[in-house]
């Protein structure tokens, strides 16, 4: 594993933490609360997430929408974001001492914005949107209010998304080392930990789970000394953290790995980039996860794990046990305020290692990996795996009306892919030339998806970043387009909004709404589109037609006529 150097933010509340490296000094106190009330976080930085770290802190808008949010310090919006997923509706503003503060799930931007933004949807002819800013436009002070918080995009329940990024590097840091004032006092929670075989691949084995009791002020196994077949170990740990202020549960800032009283390894969540946020995968168990168990964070860094959360002190988490001698243990587990919980233990080899299985088709981190016979072919580049996997194949019969291939279990979807892969198969049964258009590769099972496909040299090629079972289908049945409590011809009047829901089995490329021809600004919030009355439908008789496209190029259309 790489060395890398440690970083950290010495607060004012936390003289006593000690980080290897070098030390780093956040700005304490120039960035303000960004809402009027106290914060209360139903998330924080690093949290973990499916298929990602938590990138900021989620501010509770005390369940409501349409808080005032305010600039955390002076500088300029440099940028807009408008999307159904995501972060939703999203500001960004870039502040001269070298920091982006990020405000996400936003409902509106302020006046004199939500007109410039508008304008730019309606001549780009899309309400989705991504817009940089030009840096003299809309200047702000600290305190001025730049928008309305929402639940838009990927948002579960009203609340305000705050980032702090480095505006060079565009990493989202840690907003907690900033010095913002939020009560905690409380150490993490420990819940247990887990051992593996280091001579294995983490996905070629089960790890044995050890759950931990808290006698006094320290963690402890109901075992003082945990016997273990490997001779070289490896851990990971179940851990919480929790604030004052409320009941929620959140994520760890650093656990540190201590072997017979000597530092070997840590972690710390810092700062984490949005193009490596998904190794996510590889610092925990995802196996374990994904088969329905506990976060596992992992003591030590997958072969394919390009993460630098990881300090190597004095080891890099393999902990040799080949001398059979009693190997004395601690993990130190610490929330970005310095509190502490400890965790003792012993471990010690006892028996023979599990002998490593035979694999006929063995596919390893940082390197290209191919299968391929004359049905299906499967291509995974260099950053794909993160530890060996013994890949498994499988050809089932199709017995579907649809199905115009075999279904294909390439692996299992217990082990992660971190890069889209192309998926290559080949027909079973005919398919007319009119058709091939039409056809789509499905994914079965548990977060199952479609890709559309194209056609080549009598492959059919789809795109995806799960391992799974795999097939062809023809999809030529157009999405259904349904107004929600609208009828053809009705008055309306004194009605505020139009709306219309779409559903396809294959999955929504686009959607297009025209007012008696024009273009018509629809947003939309999952399935739903949503048309507020303004100025673009003046008083009178109107034809509206909404348009909606799958991923097969099949388009579902209603025409609704009204009057206002």
């Amino acid at each position: 594993m790489k060395n890398v150097i440690g970083i950290f933010c010495l607060l004012p509340t936390l003289l006593s933490a000690q980080t290897p490296g070098v030390e780093k000094n956040y700005p304490q106190g120039y960035f303000r609360n960004p809402l009027n009330i106290p914060i209360e976080l139903a998330g924080n930085f690093g949290e973990l997430r499916p298929n990602h770290f938590h990138s900021g802190m989620d501010i509770k808008t005390q369940q409501k929408e349409n808080l005032p949010v305010h600039a955390a310090a002076d500088g300029y919006v440099s940028r807009i974001g408008v999307s159904h997923t995501g972060f939703g509706n999203v500001l960004y503003i870039t502040h001269p001492n070298g920091y982006t503060t990020v405000y996400a799930h936003l409902n509106t931007f302020f006046p004199a914005l939500q007109a410039y933004v508008k304008h730019q949807q309606y001549q780009n002819e899309s309400w989705a949107t991504d817009l940089e800013i030009p840096a003299g436009k809309f200047p702000v002070r600290k305190g001025d209010l730049v928008a309305y918080s929402g639940n838009t995009g990927g948002s579960a329940g009203p609340h305000l998304h705050f980032e702090i990024r480095n505006t060079a590097s565009e990493k989202p840091l840690n907003p907690l080392l900033f010095g913002f004032n939020i009560a905690d006092t409380k150490a993490p929670d420990v819940y247990r930990i887990a051992v593996y075989d280091r001579e294995r691949s983490i996905y070629e084995q089960q790890p044995l789970m050890i759950p931990v009791k808290k006698v006094g002020n320290t963690y402890v196994t109901t075992q003082p000394v945990i016997h273990v077949n490997a001779a070289k170990a490896g851990l990971a740990l179940t851990a919480v953290d929790r604030m004052n202020n409320a009941p929620n549960t959140y994520g760890i800032y650093e656990a540190t790995l201590i072997h017979n009283n000597e530092p070997d390894i840590d972690f710390e969540l810092d700062n984490i980039g949005y193009d490596e946020t998904r190794y996510l995968n590889a610092h925990i168990d995802y196996k374990v996860k994904k088969g329905g168990g506990p976060y596992l964070q992992l003591m030590f860094s997958l072969p394919g794990n390009h993460l630098d959360i990881y300090h190597d002190l004095k080891g890099d988490g393999t902990i040799d046990l080949s001398d059979g001698a009693v190997h004395q243990m601690e993990l130190q587990v610490k929330d970005a305020y310095g509190n502490m919980s400890v965790v003792k233990f012993a471990l010690q080899q006892s028996g023979e290692p599990t002998a490593p299985r035979t694999c006929a088709n063995t596919m390893y981190p940082d390197s290209k990996n191919i299968f391929e016979n004359n049905q299906v072919e499967l291509y995974l580049d260099e950053r794909a795996l993160y530890d060996n996997i013994c890949f498994r194949y499988a050809e089932i019969p199709a017995n579907g009306p649809k199905d115009k291939s075999n279904d294909y279990q390439l692996h299992t979807a217990l082990v992660p892919v971190h890069d889209f892969f192309d998926v290559r198969l080949k027909a079973n049964k005919p398919i007319p030339e009119d058709l091939q258009s039409k056809v789509v590769m499905v994914r079965e099972g548990e977060g199952s998806g479609t890709s559309a496909t194209k056609l080549e040299n009598g492959w059919y090629i789809g795109n995806f970043r799960d391992f799974g079972k795999f097939h062809l289908e023809i999809d030529t049945i157009a999405p259904k387009v349904t107004p929600l409590g609208i009828k053809p011809g009705a008055v309306l009047s004194k009605a505020g909004k139009i709306s219309f829901a779409m559903n396809d089995a294959s999955g929504i490329k686009s959607y297009r709404g025209e007012l008696d021809g024009k273009w018509l600004m629809f947003s939309r919030k999952g399935n739903v589109l949503t048309y507020t009355f303004d100025e673009h439908c003046a008083p009178g008789t109107h034809t509206l037609v909404m348009t909606v496209t799958d991923i097969a190029g099949n388009e579902g259309t209603y025409r609704l006529t009204f009057k206002r």
